[in-house]
């Protein structure tokens, strides 16, 4: 399963299926600390037949309880299926479990903090490339 370290690493987009066709493709973007603001963990959702720009705005990442919470510009609201969705994944894993049977949770292939292709077997099982895996700790 995906870690908090993937999903907190600054570029990672992953999907959450249920084995009954349901899905959801999510993304979260880190903007680094700038003056006075803090850094910052943004979340969308992918809502349209682009993957690289159709995605729409649900609200900040707690980083600490991998919780979503919603903002005054979130596109959903904090009780729409796709926000309980990401608040329950991301609950799991924060706490470490696993998902029930049925559910799956995967990257795109992609490192989660630089965006590179993976294709060492170790790197695609956590999302992470070797280099970055090493800067995350």
């Amino acid at each position: 399963m995906l870690s908090s370290n993937f999903i907190t690493a600054g570029k990672a987009i992953f999907t959450v299926s249920n084995g009954k066709g349901e899905h959801y493709t999510y993304k979260i973007t880190k903007k680094e600390a700038q003056g006075n603001y803090p850094a910052a963990h943004f979340v969308s959702l992918l809502t349209g037949p682009d993957n690289t720009s159709d995605y729409t705005y649900i609200g900040m990442l707690d980083v600490l309880t991998g919780m979503v919470r919603t903002t005054a510009k979130s596109r959903l609201q904090r009780d729409s299926k796709p926000v309980r969705v990401i608040n329950w994944t991301l609950g799991l894993v924060w706490s470490g479990a696993d998902l029930p049977e049925g559910y799956n949770l995967q990257h795109e292939g992609r490192c989660g903090r630089c965006g590179r292709a993976l294709t060492v077997p170790e790197s695609i099982a956590s999302g992470l490339g070797p280099e970055c895996a090493g800067k995350i700790g």
